[in-house]
């Protein structure tokens, strides 16, 4: 090859642009090799040898790499990252003075017979140039070229020798960083996703027949895992045994602060609390109470959770509720007009509120009543779906939840279709920032009510 100037920019921008691209450490090194030969040609060194003094006493070393200048296509024959503490660890001889001296070495007048170490394989060879590469300030690892015409190197070929090397050096360990990272990301990820798979085994896997209602819901994570909780069980009988009970049937949404793993973790934690759950406690301000006082003894650092609770009766529509800091639910109301017209109503869910469950030990939680009627259509849902923005900021927000319940028939599934429309509409694409949940019912009778129930064999209770 020629050695002008626009030759040698050429050689240099075609080993950038594939080390740049390089997503194993062993590529980098091949293309830097190759780059060598085609700037210099094969004759540039007759032997090279990579050595590795990582984690090894002073003057120890490993051999990691030697090539013969025919042989490039050996650099991917070996995996020294990865099989390092399978390498042998060696002192003294030719090597060991050079790793042990620390500094850039330049022979013309090598006699390398005879090496403790190498015994003759280095036999013949006049000429050495070695140079140490620097990881955090330290001297690791090594780079020794060798050729059989004595004095074949000058002072300025051992400095961009070391140059070289370095850069080199540098952008192996970031390659080799990028895999660990990738390696670790993977198995992080396998990991979140175990743990969402777990959470959502958690949730109802189908929603009970609630006597004279329809139910439904939607839950969405921001993540694999999540921290929103909804459920739906009837009062009465302890966990998922099966039992007589009243009739009534307690309906929960929480969300827990954050998302991610940590609070699905949380999440897993309420459920577990809500199963143990004395079978006396039927208003929801006691289930508040219970929740916090546990959840605050499980010393959750900062992190809290949010929940609105109620209690329905289907014998005759008397719905009871409680809130800890979460957003108030919403009931839809259709009124009857002269001439046959209708009108949606918005009533919100209000009257009582407390502070998130897990803040303060001894907090304390109300009760508060409202009268359903049939053709109402109850909403509870989490932040996430309020606090969604539009590409341009904009929060979804109360007003997008009332727009769904009015733009529906009322009937729960219904509700649910046209709000996961408008969000999807109103996020415009962009990926929501919290988990997104949310249940509804619909009143569609009120009165006589079963006095038995068997619980779905894989559902989940409060």
């Amino acid at each position: 090859m020629s050695d002008s100037h626009p030759d040698r920019i050429a050689v240099l921008i075609h080993l950038l642009r594939q080390v740049s691209s390089a997503t194993d450490p062993r590529e980098v090194l091949r293309e830097y090799s190759r780059a060598i030969e085609r700037r210099f040609g094969r004759s540039v060194w007759s032997v090279y040898i990579s050595l590795s003094c990582r984690d090894l006493e002073p003057g120890a070393y490993r051999i990691t790499r030697r090539l013969d200048r025919d042989h490039l296509d050996q650099i991917h024959a070996s995996n020294p990252w990865r099989d390092r503490d399978r390498l042998e660890v060696h002192t003294g001889g030719l090597l060991g003075e050079i790793v042990t001296h620390g500094q850039p070495v330049r022979r013309g007048d090598l006699d390398a017979r005879d090496d403790p170490v190498l015994g003759d394989a280095l036999a013949g060879h006049r000429s050495l140039m070695a140079v140490p590469l620097f990881d955090d300030g330290a001297a690791l690892n090594w780079a020794i070229e060798l050729r059989e015409e004595p004095d074949a190197y000058s002072a300025d070929q051992l400095e961009d020798m070391l140059m070289h090397a370095n850069l080199i050096g540098g952008t192996v360990r970031l390659v080799q960083t990028a895999q660990q990272l990738e390696k670790a990301h993977d198995t992080i990820r396998h990991e979140v996703q175990k743990i969402g798979d777990i959470q959502r085994a958690l949730l109802p896997s189908a929603l009970p027949d609630v006597h004279g209602c329809t139910v439904a819901a939607t839950y969405d994570t921001f993540d694999q895992a999540g921290g929103d909780y909804y459920n739906v069980h009837p009062l009465g009988i302890s966990g998922l045994l099966e039992g007589e009970h009243d009739g009534r049937w307690g309906m929960m949404v929480a969300d827990v602060s954050g998302h991610g793993p940590a609070a699905a973790v949380v999440m897993a934690m309420l459920q577990a609390i809500l199963m143990c759950l004395p079978v006396e406690n039927q208003d929801s301000a006691t289930v508040c109470e219970f929740l916090n006082r546990h959840l605050c003894t499980k010393r959750i650092d900062q992190t809290f959770v949010t929940a609105f609770v109620i209690g329905y009766d289907p014998q005759d529509g008397r719905l009871w509720y409680a809130r800890a800091g979460h957003p108030p639910a919403m009931v839809r109301r259709l009124h009857g007009k002269p001439g046959g017209e209708t009108e949606v109503e918005i009533i919100t869910l209000d009257a009582v509120g407390g502070v998130p469950l897990g803040i303060l030990e001894d907090a304390t939680y109300d009760n508060a009543d409202f009268q359903l009627q049939p053709g109402d259509t109850v909403v509870m849902y989490t932040d996430g779906i309020a606090e969604a923005r539009s590409p341009d900021g904009k929060f979804f927000g109360e007003e997008g939840i009332k727009a769904a319940l009015r733009a529906c028939s009322g009937e729960a599934d219904c509700f649910i279709r046209t709000l996961r429309a408008h969000l999807l509409r109103h996020e415009g694409g962009e990926r929501p920032q919290d988990d997104q949940t949310a249940l509804a019912f619909r009143v569609e009778s009120i009165g006589a009510r079963p006095a038995t129930f068997t619980p779905l064999r894989d559902g989940a209770g409060i």
